[in-house]
């Protein structure tokens, strides 16, 4: 069966308030030096969705100014908070700015500069911490982790696009994703004011 090499697989994020303590907090973690910025939403047309790194040296060719990586943060209020790996535009007059398409509109991310990282051509996973002292959460967060390795085993790490897995990494994968689901659907109902972002 062929899956999305980038397959995120879990319920929808927020854009994590970027003045709030425990992002502060979360991103002095990742990067001691730095300090999250609210960043603008402002896709071109008919790009590809999730291809921050694909379609940012292109743009700068065309308008000038530089890319700049780092980490969006999201989180699900009150439960986790996520760093995905990601890159910005930062436009020849200072602002950065983010073009790049998502399933879901955004006006603004949460973008966390990372002077210290490159971008390899490899996906990286995100970074995860729970909100609450809670089993699910927590056993939610390992599999997601373990969902980002099952699709990022040996070779398949170089992979972009559609992937196909080995027949046992596929039936790990199957199960996880299971898991993962039932998991999904008991925070669901456990957080509800969380449910509605």
């Amino acid at each position: 069966m062929p899956l999305m090499s980038n397959d995120r697989g879990h319920f929808p994020m927020r854009a994590a308030p970027a003045n709030a303590l425990h992002v502060r907090e979360f991103c002095c973690g990742i990067v001691p030096e730095q300090v999250p910025a609210t960043v603008v939403c402002q896709p071109p047309p008919n790009q590809p969705e999730n291809e921050c790194f694909s379609i940012l040296p292109g743009h700068v060719s065309s308008f000038g100014g530089e890319q700049v990586i780092g980490w969006a943060i999201w989180e699900r209020p009150g439960v986790f908070i996520e760093a995905e790996f990601h890159a910005v535009w930062l436009s020849p007059t200072g602002e950065y700015i983010d073009i790049s398409s998502r399933e879901r509109r955004f006006d603004v991310i949460t973008f966390l500069p990372d002077p210290n990282r490159k971008y390899i051509g490899r996906q990286v996973d995100n970074l995860r911490q729970p909100l609450v002292k809670d089993h699910d959460v927590t056993r939610f967060l390992y599999l997601a982790k373990r969902r980002f390795e099952i699709l990022n085993t040996g070779n398949l790490a170089d992979q972009h696009g559609y992937i196909s897995l080995p027949k046992k990494l596929e039936r790990e994968y199957m199960k996880t994703m299971k898991e993962l689901a039932r998991l999904q659907n008991r925070l669901y109902s456990r957080y509800p004011e969380s449910h509605s972002i």
